[in-house]
């Protein structure tokens, strides 16, 4: 049963993996121009009413997290389950972007206007997928490379700015003998994905991949009428494989 869980096959995207750089359709996506937001200063009362997900003009989904203190909103980026924004989250909450969408290159709004010293830091890890034309096992729940925290730009009109990253960035994985990756892909995945690795030389080497397997935004502020320091955590999966 634990293997079953663990290979995800993707009926909602039918693609060729030949191509090892499976991270690159989804960056694609993100690099035309994105629109000035107008001012995302807003009361208290207009947290409650701000939409958990909808879609802009020129057709980009924007999806909404609401703390109790204020909304995140993040411009450019569809999610599986927006349902699950409607209610008020916790200070750490985790989400799944839909396949094809990531963060990178987004803007992202905080909508409240009782709030000081605002700052949003972003960070990545990767994890090894193997891929089949297909159906893919993701060790998720294994190594990884962990970035360390960058502050995300701020433009006037109060919006963040999304880091991106590249192809050296996306592959970056710590030290790992073959003998070891193979035996985990055995436990995890089962004996047939375990002999598609049989000539493989590295953890980067088709069908053996290093992609990013999850962004993590974290948030802090102040509080204006008591000077409470907050922090929330948003930490979003994307899929791997293809």
């Amino acid at each position: 049963m634990k293997i079953r869980h663990n290979i995800i096959i993707l009926t909602a995207a039918i693609c060729s993996c030949n191509n090892p750089n499976i991270h690159q359709q989804k960056r694609d996506v993100k690099q035309s121009e994105h629109p000035i937001d107008r001012e995302v200063a807003t009361s208290q009362q207009q947290i409650d009413i701000v939409p958990t997900s909808n879609t802009t003009n020129n057709g980009r989904a924007t999806t909404s997290i609401k703390f109790n203190e204020f909304v995140v909103s993040i411009q450019g980026m569809a999610i599986l389950d927006p349902e699950k924004m409607d209610q008020l989250q916790r200070d750490t909450v985790e989400i799944d972007a839909e396949v094809g969408e990531s963060i990178e290159g987004s803007y992202i709004s905080i909508l409240n206007d009782q709030i000081s010293d605002l700052k949003v830091e972003q960070r990545y890890e990767t994890s090894v997928t193997i891929m089949n034309e297909g159906p893919h096992c993701d060790l998720t729940d294994w190594k990884h490379f962990n970035s360390d925290w960058k502050s995300l730009k701020q433009n006037r009109n109060g919006l963040f700015f999304s880091n991106e990253y590249t192809d050296q960035d996306y592959t970056a994985f710590p030290s790992v003998s073959m003998d070891e990756l193979r035996q985990k892909v055995k436990e995890r995945c089962g004996e047939e994905w375990f002999k598609l690795l049989a000539k493989v030389k590295s953890p980067t080497e088709y069908p053996s991949a290093v992609s990013v397997s999850r962004y993590f935004l974290r948030i802090t502020c102040r509080l204006k009428d008591n000077g409470k320091e907050l922090t929330k955590f948003i930490i979003i999966k994307t899929p791997m494989g293809c």
